[in-house]
């Protein structure tokens, strides 16, 4: 049986966010395996100490030409030309190429290269097509995955709605559910007095909904006037909600923290997550909440159901901020009561845990490569 030596992991764009987190736990899972992985990405090779383990290869790439929406373009076009030339130096029979990001070029190029590739799926391909700013650009990638996918080996998704959108296009036979490699242990932390705050972590843009979640509790303020909504996380819509702020007058009552490397302390201080995300593909926000005793009101986006069970009853839809206002308020009376069943969601948090993702990960590769 073949045993993998070498895994091509491809990355293009380096940003801040869950599937970065993903992809760090896998590779360095992967290194502390004994297989050799070659990342190739745009990551500055002195921050490589900051993430990854010592013997983990980067291949770097130009990201120079910066180009505001063109970014990505680039980055895929060079960390294909990156995947071109490693193909010389390493050997096929006992690699395989993991694609993480931008997928398009390099199953073509792997597949011209008589090479198996696996790619990770990280979002609800049907919901972020409908949910797109640019309509143009959404149906075109959707046209190109749609046209392309199946030439892969392997794709793994990381929830059952992401996989039902995945069926409508792939063959089934060739997509894995394998939640998200990312909790490195179940918190224990001691229960500490929670203040009157409510919370929302994730990037400021169209995708996480946060004008609902201003709305919402500029409702919620007329019954609770001391209560302060905490956002975590930088973004594209950062002015215009802030402007929103201003225009609903509650201006003092909204903190806008930026991007928080840890935001432990903010999960453990709240008063209960808002998560109103129109789409999504297993959300680590909601994963965190729940290890740090955090009750969620969420909509039910791609993930949602497999973190917090479809029996929860804090489901919200995405466009009516009466119907959030009112489950804030909800959670607010029956505090206790919710806490009990936040703590059972949290006995199945086992499943999001490294280890054992990274090995159904790697188990996976194997299957493929034999």
């Amino acid at each position: 049986m073949k045993k993998i030596k070498n895994i091509i992991v491809l990355y293009p764009s380096f940003e801040r966010g869950g599937v970065t987190a993903n992809l760090i736990n896998f590779v360095n899972a992967c290194d502390k395996k004994k297989i050799k992985i070659y990342l190739i990405t745009n990551i500055d090779k002195k921050d490589k100490k900051k993430f990854f383990n010592k013997n983990i290869k980067i291949i770097k790439i130009d990201d120079s030409l910066n180009i505001n929406y063109f970014k990505r373009f680039f980055t895929s076009i060079f960390s294909s030309l990156k995947l071109i030339k490693l193909f010389k130096n390493i050997e096929n029979k006992n690699s395989l190429v993991f694609s993480f990001q931008s997928h398009i070029l390099p199953i073509l190029i792997s597949k011209i290269s008589g090479r198996k590739i696996i790619l990770r799926n990280s979002e609800d391909i049907i919901g972020a097509t409908k949910y797109a700013d640019n309509k143009f650009n959404a149906y075109l990638i959707f046209f190109l995955k749609l046209l392309f996918y199946n030439f892969s080996d392997g794709i793994i998704t990381n929830s059952t709605k992401s996989k039902e959108s995945l069926d409508k296009i792939v063959i089934k036979k060739k997509i894995k559910l394998i939640f998200n490699p990312y909790l490195k242990n179940i918190d224990k932390s001691k229960k500490i007095p929670k203040k009157k705050y409510l919370l929302s972590v994730g990037r400021l843009c169209k995708q996480k909904n946060q004008k609902i979640i201003i709305k919402a509790f500029s409702i919620f303020l007329q019954k609770y006037p001391k209560y302060k909504l905490i956002l975590i996380g930088h973004g594209p819509d950062e002015e215009k909600l802030k402007n929103f702020c201003k225009k609903l007058n509650i201006k003092k009552n909204v903190i806008f923290k930026g991007w928080i490397k840890n935001p432990k302390n903010f999960y453990l201080n709240s008063k209960a997550l808002l998560f109103p995300s129109l789409y999504e593909g297993l959300p680590n926000t909601l994963i965190d909440a729940i290890n740090y005793n955090l009750p969620c009101i969420s909509t039910r986006c791609s993930g949602a159901e497999d973190i917090l069970t479809k029996k929860f009853n804090l489901f919200v839809p995405h466009d009516d901020p009466k119907f959030l206002a009112k489950k804030i308020e909800f959670v607010i009376k029956n505090y206790r009561n919710i806490n009990l069943d936040i703590l059972k969601i949290k006995k199945k948090l086992n499943r999001f845990l490294i280890k054992r993702q990274t090995s159904k990960y790697l188990s996976y590769c194997q299957d493929v490569l034999k």
